[in-house]
């Protein structure tokens, strides 16, 4: 796993409420970062995402309820925070998170159809407005 940075809060403003001379630089000194590691409610979304195989979908509150997030399926929230966050840093699977209705989440010219063509690629089946199809949902279990 990944180590995530997060940044502390500095001045832009000098200490009388007035801006900066132009020649001095905003950007924080490296001492004002910190490594966060991530959290195990975090740790298990990452596998339950992980554990979604290659032709099969899950929504997000499915994949909460799976990792046992403690809000059950209201931790979809969290589900997207991490897909949006760490999705290309932990080489998530990300297409393969829809909503629970089946439709794709992302807005299109935003990634719809790139999610709709890669799942496309992985034989997930859709009907006629575009939901993917209920035998594609994954029941949350190996499958062989």
């Amino acid at each position: 796993m990944g180590t995530l940075y997060r940044k502390k809060v500095f001045r832009v403003r000098g200490p009388r409420g007035r801006r900066k001379p132009s020649g001095v630089s905003v950007r924080p000194p490296a001492a004002c970062y910190t490594t966060v590691m991530p959290s195990e409610q975090t740790l298990r979304i990452i596998r339950a995402i992980r554990a979604v195989p290659p032709g099969k979908v899950a929504s997000y509150g499915q994949i909460a309820v799976i990792a046992g997030h403690l809000r059950g399926a209201g931790g979809a929230r969290d589900v997207v925070r991490i897909l949006v966050s760490m999705s290309e840093k932990e080489n998530l699977p990300w297409w393969r998170i829809v909503r629970k209705d089946g439709t794709i989440a992302l807005s299109p010219g935003d990634g719809a159809e790139l999610q709709h063509a890669l799942l496309v690629r992985e034989k997930v089946r859709f009907d006629a407005s575009g939901k993917v199809v209920a035998a594609c949902f994954w029941g949350g279990r190996s499958e062989t």
